[in-house]
């Protein structure tokens, strides 16, 4: 599963635009994301229903049924969606597309997510205050998802839409780096 919009599988997206393109035009966007999201949470409470979905020695028309059943009142075009995933054998695409449809609900809605990493957690106060400018900042309402990597040292990392903004104190020691070894000293001081 992709944890990153730009390591969503290729093939997810165009799963995702398909589903979404369909989904707008019958005005169904957000009841399609809601039933997509249940689904997810559904298959990620129960690993052993996901690793028999994924085998490949079980048939597919069996995966169907399991699908179909829990899918049971989704809307249909959600239905018709993960049977195509089953009959192609790309039911372990679901989750990526998932990721790729709400991306695209998210546009739609003139949300940006903002993936922030910061070598310490944010208190909800920062997470806030920074939602603000960078919704100010865009002209969008921002969706802040917040997470900490230590080894960023100091600073702030910033991501959306497969835009890196890099100001974290590791960055600029990397860049002194370089600076330094494509330096040339003079000679005799």
């Amino acid at each position: 599963r992709a944890d990153e919009p730009d390591r969503i599988e290729p093939a997810a997206r165009v799963y995702a635009e398909a589903l979404y393109h369909a989904a707008r035009d019958a005005g169904r966007t957000h009841e399609v994301d809601r039933d997509l999201q249940a689904l997810l949470g559904a298959l990620a409470d129960n690993r052993i229903l996901l690793r028999a979905l994924a085998n490949p020695s079980i048939p597919r028309e069996a995966k169907k049924r399991v699908v179909a059943r829990l899918l049971g009142e989704s809307e249909q075009l959600l239905q018709n969606a993960a049977m195509v995933l089953t009959d192609r054998g790309r039911v372990g695409l679901i989750a990526d597309t998932a990721l790729a449809y709400a991306e695209l609900v998210a546009a739609e809605d003139r949300i940006l997510t903002v993936e922030v990493t910061t070598a310490v957690a944010l208190d909800d106060s920062q997470v806030d205050a920074l939602r603000e400018r960078v919704s100010t900042a865009v002209g969008h309402e921002a969706r802040i998802v917040a997470s900490v990597d230590p080894e960023i040292i100091g600073g702030i990392v910033l991501k959306a839409r497969g835009v890196l903004l890099d100001a974290s104190i590791r960055r600029r020691l990397e860049d002194i780096r370089r600076a330094l070894i494509r330096t040339p000293l003079p000679v005799g001081s």
